[in-house]
């Protein structure tokens, strides 16, 4: 398959069969790297890809031509035909370069993480704002590799002594519109931007405290603003359901009024350009009164999704705002994660232990919510 049908609509990804790819450089054994290949696969199954086969490669010296070994490829390709895939994901960001040696060589498309949470975004984005945000994260991932669609084109040298290529003119005409097209975006952006930071300005006038709803994607984000606010915001078992933010004013204990704000979910690794992006989305954080990070505490790795999350909110310079940790679906908790919570609890995180979907109310949530916000007065 072509490499160009990961970039066509959602019916394709069905006929797509993946190998996963993961190495020694994010995961420092095969237990590790299983981690990182549960969530992977999770990714390309909310694309709708089947996943065949995996493999962990443990990477003694890089390579720059296709960053494993020549032993390694071979096995690679091995696999790859044993189980009739036709698209290999590698966990970590390759270049372009090495794409496209690895796609010469072994004949089959070559894609890595980033790629794909950039489709799945693209398939998520419902407003304007997120569409053109997407479209933005698009480009400035994609206009590197224009070299690399254009590899052979622009090696062509007819015509008058001195003259450019046909195929160097493309390459050429193809990185102008790119390059239009992302300044167009930015500048549509900071238009949408202007009208939010009017909205947000309107809720400070009227002293009406923001409560961010932040955590890892699919860990119960906007089922629980649903629950304490009946909003009608869209709740998935998917990663990335929620790419806009959504605001929704609740009633507390105390009789206060306070908005409450849901926002994109994290994730690790989350490229760069989706983050520089939706960086106008993830100021609902930045510009919060109180934190209420939701975790999954039914994940087996659940405390590597809080360390993504604290991360991404040091980033942002938001970590050190008032805060209260939910531990969510603790009706799913099995034994083996149960020690890591108690664990936890007793690590000096404020937090609570729910779950959203099977808790009568959500008023034990509102009391904690209510309870920090009058210690901040």
């Amino acid at each position: 398959m072509n490499r160009a049908d990961i970039t066509k609509p959602q019916d394709i990804f069905k006929k797509i069969t993946a190998m996963l790819v993961v190495t020694s450089d994010q995961a420092s054994s095969r237990t590790a790297a299983q981690r990182n290949r549960d969530e992977l696969e999770d990714l390309c199954s909310t694309l709708g890809i089947k996943t065949a086969a995996w493999d962990y490669f443990n990477i003694r010296s890089f390579n720059s031509a296709t960053y494993i070994g020549s032993g390694q490829v071979q096995r690679l390709a091995w696999i790859a035909q044993e189980n009739q895939c036709n698209l290999i994901v590698f966990n970590n960001a390759i270049s372009p370069r090495i794409q496209r040696n690895l796609e010469q060589i072994l004949e089959i498309a070559v894609v890595d993480r980033q790629e794909i949470i950039l489709q799945i975004f693209a398939d998520r984005a419902t407003t304007r704002e997120a569409r053109l945000q997407v479209e933005l994260a698009q480009l400035q991932y994609s206009l590197p590799r224009l070299k690399r669609r254009w590899a052979d084109l622009s090696q062509q040298r007819g015509g008058v002594k001195g003259a450019k290529g046909s195929g160097e003119k493309q390459l050429e005409l193809d990185r102008r519109q790119a390059q239009a097209r992302i300044v167009r975006l930015k500048r549509e952006i900071a238009e949408i931007g202007k009208s939010r930071d009017i909205q947000r300005h309107n809720r400070t006038s009227k002293n009406i405290r923001n409560v961010a709803i932040v955590g890892y994607t699919n860990s119960g984000k906007s089922t629980l603003l649903n629950r304490i606010s009946d909003a009608s915001v869209l709740s998935e078992d998917k990663l990335f359901a929620t790419l806009d933010p959504t605001t929704r004013r609740v009633h507390l204990p105390s009789g206060e009024d306070v908005l409450f704000t849901d926002t994109v979910g994290f994730v690790s690794d989350l490229p760069h350009e989706l983050v520089d992006a939706f960086k106008s989305t993830l100021e609902e954080a930045v510009l919060a009164d109180m934190l209420l990070i939701v975790l999954d505490a039914s994940r087996e790795d659940f405390l590597m999704c809080w360390e993504t999350t604290r991360s991404v909110l040091e980033d942002l310079k938001a970590f050190d705002k008032p805060r209260l940790v939910l531990l969510n679906k603790m009706d799913r908790v099995t034994e083996e994660t149960q020690f890591a919570i108690n664990s936890f609890c007793l690590s000096g995180e404020k937090c609570l232990k729910v779950s959203v979907t099977k808790d009568e109310s959500m008023e034990h949530v509102l009391n904690e919510v209510d309870g920090i916000l009058k210690a901040m007065v």
